[in-house]
């Protein structure tokens, strides 16, 4: 097959893959580190410890946006990786099942989309 084929595949494919890997792996194990922090194992949390969580998943969210991965796909990360975590943290006793999963998912799209949001803004003031 020729380099210039329409069927041949990028030269730099192999390192979009490896970098996507890579950038997955990151953002597990940061978002495991997050799940199993104590602060998660009590369901009445202190607003001390939701600023904790909302700053961790900031930083997840900035680095998943950074690194191009769209906010679906961050979510479907959040929920495997939540769905991985031993049932002790990821099934603590709440008023409402899932409530736990329902504002770390919540949170997420708020520090994705809103951080995009200021950064944009950002932009176009310094372009002013």
């Amino acid at each position: 097959m020729q380099p210039d084929s329409p069927n041949s595949q990028p030269s730099n494919s192999r390192f979009g893959e490896s970098t996507i890997v890579n950038t997955n792996h990151r953002l597990r194990t940061s978002l495991e580190m997050v799940f199993q922090d104590a602060h998660l194992q009590t369901a009445d949390a202190t607003p001390n410890a939701h600023r904790e969580l909302r700053s961790a998943l900031r930083q997840i969210c900035e680095d998943a946006r950074h690194s191009g991965l769209r906010a679906e796909q961050l979510l479907v990360l959040i929920k495997d990786v939540w769905s991985g975590i031993p049932a002790g943290i990821s099934r603590v006793r709440s008023v409402h099942g899932d409530e736990r999963l329902n504002y770390v998912i919540s949170t997420c799209v708020d520090e994705y989309y809103g951080n995009q949001a200021e950064e944009e803004l950002k932009g176009r003031e310094h372009n002013l």
